[in-house]
């Protein structure tokens, strides 16, 4: 086997009802290639300059997206204009049709682009017309990340009586490019397929189906889970009117805990025959990495709750606690456990409705989609009792309310009342506040927010309170001002 993929990709390619390997470049005989360029007036076909395009050994050799020996090495040129790219002649021409179907290409660029696939080809009832006649330009759905292999998707449509030649592979449609600015582009393993899932993706927490999928089953459908902790956990998510298999609650309340709790997963969930599963991202990496021995959740694994693994059709298996269940059960998932020496932020949980399956992207074999399952996303808020607390306090003097120096650390989820005396000459106007993790970094870890600022309008000093929903985290404080004349202008 020449290629590599993860089992999600595998087993998203073996659904589709057929597919072209149209070229890898590890068989000599077949390598037809050259550079091309859509501009009448490029210097490429003027003949004035002649471009580089050669096979060579896979320098970016990247386990579960591209292992192949052979990848075509492109130099995308300062001269060529956005749509100037590798050509490939087809040794078997593709048909298009009305109906959609799908070109993959492996891409890994140096740069962000976005990549576009143009068509050469003729209309077969047309004798006259050339193999070479324009036939379309289509952008991809993703842009390409730097250093790293992406699967860029064309989905390409035509008139039934047209095929295809040769297609250019466009790995960057910027218009202009700056002087020096010319790089190395690979390209490797070109299919066509009816299938629109890319075939490694670097998205995180991807879903093995298109977001936007709506529901296809009316007998089975999650209505909501909830979660209740030993210690402070408690939250109700009803999503009994949400249409789609994915169900984006990230930006909703998230679910706070404490390292150590033991939290238990209720699914409200319409309909029998389908398991349940609970994943958390415990190394905010934005992969859920499933690890089961023994029949039971490893220590580091991010699928901590299950109902329901076994055998492929097999009638009996275990879930997460390693008792033996029936695959007909419509059992909740075991109570779990927090990692009493996780670091405190906000991390995603996925919770699963699907069909015997630790895949978090959810099960192609049996589809999620045509089984009626659901994914669900959301934050889980894991803190300490206390947390951080600095107040950068100018044109002022800050206390408690008793008139003490201000702790360096405050009680988690609970109001916080103290102290502002502006100077003589400046009157307070609020406070600025950044709460929640990683102050210092950036806002987002693999696609989770782990901070927000708001500003507090106030119009007096003295006693000032921070509000609860703002202490969900660290925090820090920025005391703002005006100057009294400034204000009384106004």
């Amino acid at each position: 086997m020449k290629r590599t993929f993860s089992v999600l990709l595998l087993s998203v390619l073996a659904i589709s009802a057929f597919s072209q390997d149209i070229m890898d470049f590890e068989n000599e005989s077949r390598k037809v290639i050259s550079v091309y360029d859509y501009w009448d007036g490029s210097p490429f076909r003027k003949g004035l300059l002649h471009g580089e395009c050669e096979v060579i050994d896979n320098p970016v050799v990247e386990s579960g997206a591209n292992e192949t020996r052979k990848v075509l090495s492109f130099r995308r040129s300062r001269y060529g204009s956005n749509l100037f790219g590798a050509r490939i002649d087809l040794k078997d021409p593709i048909h298009l049709s009305s109906k959609p179907s799908y070109v993959h290409v492996m891409i890994n660029s140096p740069v962000k682009g976005k990549p576009a696939l143009l068509g050469l080809g003729k209309r077969d009832d047309w004798n006259n017309q050339s193999p070479e006649t324009f036939q379309f330009v289509k952008l991809s759905g993703m842009e390409t990340v730097p250093g790293k292999w992406t699967d860029a998707v064309f989905k390409i449509t035509g008139n039934e009586a047209a095929c295809l030649h040769s297609l250019v592979i466009i790995p960057d449609t910027r218009s202009m490019m700056p002087a020096d600015s010319d790089f190395i582009v690979y390209i490797d393993e070109i299919i066509h397929n009816n299938n629109p899932l890319e075939r490694c993706s670097n998205e995180n927490y991807p879903v093995s189906f298109d977001k936007r999928q709506t529901s296809k089953r009316a007998d089975r459908k999650l209505n909501g889970v909830a979660f209740k902790g030993n210690k402070c956990a408690d939250l109700d998510i009803d999503v009994s009117n949400v249409k789609t298999v994915y169900i984006d609650k990230l930006e909703s309340e998230p679910l706070v805990a404490v390292p150590g709790e033991e939290i238990t997963p209720v699914f409200q969930y319409t309909g029998g025959w389908m398991h349940r599963y609970v994943y958390l991202d415990k190394g905010n990496d934005g992969k859920f990495q499933p690890e089961i021995v023994k029949e039971v959740p490893a220590p580091g694994s991010d699928l901590v709750s299950y109902s329901f693994l076994g055998e492929p059709d097999a009638s009996t298996g275990h879930n997460s606690k390693g008792e033996t269940t029936q695959n007909s059960t419509q059992d909740n998932p075991p109570a779990f456990i927090i990692p009493a020496d996780i670091t405190p932020g906000f991390y995603r949980m996925r919770c699963k409705v699907d069909w015997n399956s630790d895949n978090a992207s959810g099960n192609t074999a049996q589809s999620i989609v045509d089984n009626g399952g659901a994914i669900l996303d959301l934050l889980v808020n894991i803190h300490e009792d206390s947390v951080a607390f600095n107040v950068n306090a100018r044109m002022c003097n800050v206390s408690t309310v008793d008139g003490r120096q201000l702790p360096s650390a405050i009680p988690f989820g609970k109001d916080y009342t103290f102290k502002v005396e502006m100077d003589g000459d400046y009157v307070l106007k609020g406070l600025l506040i950044k709460h929640g993790y990683n102050l210092s970094g950036e806002q987002y870890v693999s696609g989770n927010r782990q901070w927000k600022t708001v500003t507090l309008n106030l119009s007096d000093d003295g006693l000032v309170t921070i509000p609860a929903e703002y202490i969900d985290g660290d925090l820090n404080v920025e005391i703002l001002f005006t100057n009294i004349a400034d204000k009384a202008s106004k």
